[in-house]
Parts: C-alpha cells; sequence; structure tokens
C-alpha cells in the first residue's frame, strides 16, 4: 500500500497544550484523548460528509476500558516497543467498537458518495461510517506514537481498503470485540492473533523476545 494511501486515512490531530512529542503520555490522560477524539471526529464528518455525534459517556467508557488493559500488560512494551504499540492500538480500537462512542445522528443518512467520486475510503464509510472513523482514529494515533518515538511508521495492507474484508471486520467485532485487535494487525501488514488476541504475550514479536534468553543459554 503506498504512502500516499495510508495518508489519505490520517486525521489531524489537535497539537494540545504538551507538544507533538508527547502523544505516548497525553493519549492516555482523558481529557487530551476526549479532545483528540472530538477534533478528529469534526473532520471525519467534513471530509466525507457523514453525520456522527459523540458520547461522552460513552467514550469514558471506552477510555477506562483501554487503559485498564494496557496497563495489565505494560511491562511488555520494552520487549518490543513497535508491536507494542501496534497491540495497544488494537486494544484501543476493541474498545472504541465494543463502547460505541459515536453513532449517527438522528434521522441522519449515511453518506454516500456518487459512483463517479466513489473511492475505496467513500465506499468504507458509506458501509461503516462508525467503524471507519475508529480505524481512522487508531491508525493516526498509532502513527504519532512510532514517529516520536523514531520507529517505522504504519504500512497499510490491501485488506484495509477492501470491502469484503471489512464486511468480515465489522461481522467478526459484532460477536467478539476483541478480534478488532487482530484486525487492525491484519489491515496493517502484522501477524494477526486470532485465537487470543488481547494476549500481548502470545504475539510472535514478543514470543520471539521472551524465547531469546533460553536460544542463548541453549546456544552456550
Amino acid at each position: 500500500m503506498t504512502e500516499a494511501a495510508t495518508d489519505a486515512l490520517n486525521l489531524p490531530l489537535p497539537g494540545g497544550d504538551t507538544g507533538a512529542s508527547q502523544w505516548k503520555r497525553s493519549i492516555r490522560r482523558l481529557g487530551d484523548f476526549s479532545r483528540s477524539v472530538e477534533f478528529a471526529l469534526a473532520e471525519f464528518n467534513r471530509r466525507y460528509g457523514t453525520q456522527l455525534e459523540l458520547s461522552r459517556r460513552d467514550l469514558t467508557r471506552a477510555f477506562l476500558e483501554w487503559v485498564r488493559r494496557f496497563d495489565a500488560q505494560r511491562e511488555l512494551a520494552a520487549r518490543d516497543p513497535r508491536d507494542f504499540s501496534h497491540f495497544s492500538a488494537g486494544l484501543l480500537l476493541g474498545s472504541l467498537v465494543r463502547n460505541r462512542p459515536v453513532r449517527r445522528r438522528p434521522a441522519a443518512r449515511p453518506a454516500v458518495a456518487t459512483p463517479a467520486a466513489s473511492g475505496p475510503e467513500e465506499r468504507l464509510v458509506a458501509f461503516w461510517p462508525e467503524g471507519v472513523f475508529y480505524f481512522e482514529f487508531c491508525i493516526t494515533v498509532l502513527d504519532k506514537v512510532l514517529a516520536e518515538q523514531r520507529l517505522e511508521g504504519i504500512h497499510l495492507a490491501p485488506e484495509a481498503l477492501e470491502l469484503r474484508s471489512w464486511w468480515s471486520f465489522r461481522e467478526n467485532v459484532a460477536n467478539d470485540p476483541d478480534q478488532a485487535v487482530a484486525f487492525l494487525d491484519l489491515f496493517l501488514q502484522g501477524d494477526p492473533v486470532w485465537d487470543m488476541p488481547t494476549a500481548a504475550r502470545f504475539r510472535s514479536a514478543m514470543r520471539d523476545h521472551l524465547l531469546r534468553p533460553e536460544r542463548r543459554l541453549s546456544e552456550a
């Protein structure tokens, strides 16, 4: 997937009082998190012509759930910072899907682009605007966190813009929101863990790091 496609899905976020180099910390503060979501949602509505609104109560619930899950496994972050950042973004996506803080306004019609102007992003938005917003917000934050750590940025897989993949995504997370972690990995050219997606220790990158001490001992 080209950089242009990745940039097209990124949403602008406010710089905030902490500066652009503090996203790793500021996104874990409720006030900064809420302002970022609100700012990004306004841009999403403007970009796609949608009419989505935010429930602050449900957003707070999603945030607290995400932070609790993140903190429970954050000791693994040092083993592979880039992969753990991907994992954390997947946890956030799952919490947003589960708590549904963004919904269509009553009586609002979903935006449907005309065939002549319809691109893959617009087709996805017409299919599931809330889900596309959650995804775009999560990958935007992830890209910023990776950049401030001077780590390689995200790379979208072809599946990230395929309607068929999004049908599967929506259907699966409706039954099990935790599957959002695996789908985010799929959409970002990662290695999804479908059976236990919310356990960081089972991710291939984490397993490799956990096995390295044993390998050194066996080779000694």
